[in-house]
């Protein structure tokens, strides 16, 4: 692959990690708007839980998958939100939907087959209970909502990448190409 594929590919993820907080609550958004279809708020109410959940790794590279998913779960919210997920992404067109078909296309084109694995995993991101709720029951009821809100908030104050430590970390595609391998050869041997 050639530096000029790989620079925007790294460019993005730079800008995503560092957008991280803020992405996510584009996603606590989707999770309480009442507008939006049931299987699109708890794409967004799991891949919350999933990027706030304790994770493994050092430094920024660590928050990597997570930025590629919450790309690929605001997608899924355009697409699976009914009636009104249009409204939901003009509302957040500046920020992430004027760009986002341009940005997946890219995560897709340097991926290549790393990018249906990841993505993948969205419909997973449904099952798994978080402080003994699953996302449903985040969709549901609304104290559980501003339970995970609250928690995406404590993420927020805790996530300490700066945009030192991004391009300190976030210089060569190689990198985070080994840790996004790294991660399914875990979730291969998880299924065995």
């Amino acid at each position: 692959m050639g530096k000029e594929a790989e620079r925007p590919f790294l460019e993005k993820v730079s800008e995503y990690l560092l957008s991280l907080p803020f992405d996510l609550k584009i996603l606590q958004e989707a999770v309480s708007d009442p507008e939006l279809e049931r299987d699109a708020r708890e794409i967004a109410a799991g891949t919350i839980i999933h990027t706030i959940a304790p994770q493994e790794g050092e430094g920024p590279i660590r928050y990597v998958d997570d930025v590629l998913l919450v790309r690929a779960a605001l997608k899924r919210i355009l697409a699976e939100g009914g009636e009104h997920a249009k409204d939901f992404a003009t509302r957040f067109d500046a920020e992430v939907y004027g760009k986002l078909h341009d940005d997946l296309a890219v995560f897709e084109s340097v991926l290549g087959d790393l990018w249906p694995w990841l993505t993948g995993k969205l419909e997973s991101f449904r099952k798994p209970l978080y402080k003994g709720k699953t996302p449903s029951q985040y969709v549901d009821d609304d104290e559980a909502a501003s339970s995970l809100y609250e928690e995406g908030l404590e993420f927020q104050t805790n996530y300490n990448v700066t945009e030192d430590k991004v391009r300190n970390s976030v210089r060569r595609i190689d990198t985070i190409l080994e840790q996004l391998n790294k991660r399914r050869a875990e979730d291969a041997k998880k299924k065995t």
